[in-house]
């Protein structure tokens, strides 16, 4: 108990500085690290959002788990990174513990708890106070704040409805009032945060929001969800707002118009996926900003300028050798007109 509590007195804080530079990545395998940790300290992140499978655990075995999670915790480069680094986390399949699991997953409390622990969330933190893993965090001064939304798209979220189409399995889409990927206490738990000032909101959701054309995991499964999502975001009035993403094992930016959203602005979402193994192939999107395709190992960079009224951001894809892949600018200065 005494070496936890000075490990968690020791770990890196937030200051009042505004927030200028963050990283992002996900589906990260502590048994094959290959150096990318040091890649993207060398650019000086002030934060670090790790947007889920942190670990491959795909396991119903607490000790298994466990193990898995010493592993992360253990690897030299990553213990490092973390103690100079804060790190945001949120869980997706394999650190929840089955590929593509839902909420029917029998071990999903005991899987909560081994999270808490392995990313060091103090005993009273919000998060350990209700079921799943969402949390958030305002940071930085009045006129610069920047408010990081990480959202539990499993614990909640209803089984998916799979079947073969000819050598491939899909899934169908599901709708109606059991469908559902944040559950009734999320969805209101994520509105009250969103009516919480704030100049910039990052909305981590660990499978993709925006893209509906894959046959994978998306909030376009239960279309529904995906509708009352954008249509929260307009009806709370919220201001400049960009959603990331991983679980895909390739790297994409895709944009929503504002004539679809009905939003006073363009709405991007930036995936990241393989930190440690990517490659998946380039199914075509109508969505995705030309250009921001990679099925290199990669992660990403989110600079933020705030010397305008409101903010710009810098959204660049960068691979293992950190150099960058993509890069997308989205300035919420611009004027946009809501239909």
């Amino acid at each position: 108990m005494k070496k936890l509590l000075i490990l968690l007195l020791t770990l890196p804080a937030f200051g009042e500085e505004p927030i200028t530079r963050l990283a992002c990545g996900s589906c990260y395998k502590p048994e094959r690290d290959n150096g990318i940790w040091k890649t993207i300290a060398a650019d000086k992140p002030q934060a670090f959002l790790f947007m889920g499978d942190t670990i491959y655990a795909d396991t119903s075995d607490p000790k298994v788990m466990k193990e898995k999670y010493r592993l992360l915790n253990s690897q030299p480069d990553y213990a490092a990174f973390s103690k100079s680094v804060p790190i945001l986390p949120i869980w997706d399949d394999h650190d929840y513990g089955l590929n593509d699991a839902g909420r029917e997953f029998e071990m999903k409390e005991t899987s909560a708890k081994l999270f808490f622990e392995a990313f060091h969330f103090q005993s009273d933190h919000e998060a350990r106070k209700t079921p799943g893993v969402y949390h958030s965090k305002i940071m930085g001064p009045e006129g610069k704040r920047l408010q990081v939304i990480m959202l539990d798209t499993r614990y909640f979220r209803s089984a998916n409805v799979k079947v073969k189409q000819g050598k491939r399995k899909v899934y169908l889409p599901q709708t109606g009032p059991e469908a559902t990927v944040l559950g009734e206490a999320q969805w209101k738990w994520l509105a009250a945060e969103l009516k919480k000032p704030a100049e910039l909101h990052l909305i981590v959701s660990s499978i993709q929001i925006l893209a509906t054309d894959h046959r994978f995991e998306k909030w376009a499964n239960m279309p529904d969800e995906r509708r009352k999502f954008i249509d929260l975001l307009r009806t709370s009035n919220v201001g400049p707002t960009i959603l990331l993403s991983g679980d895909r094992h390739l790297a994409e930016v895709c944009k929503l118009s504002n004539h679809t959203t009905h939003l006073p602005f363009q709405l991007y979402e930036m995936t990241t996926s393989g930190m440690t193994h990517a490659g998946a192939p380039d199914d075509p999107s109508p969505i995705r900003v030309p250009g921001t395709y990679t099925r290199a190992i990669n992660y990403g960079f989110i600079d933020i300028n705030w010397k305008n009224k409101k903010p710009i951001a810098s959204l660049t894809v960068k691979n293992l050798q950190g150099k960058t892949e993509s890069l997308t600018l989205v300035d919420f200065n611009q004027e946009v007109l809501v239909k």
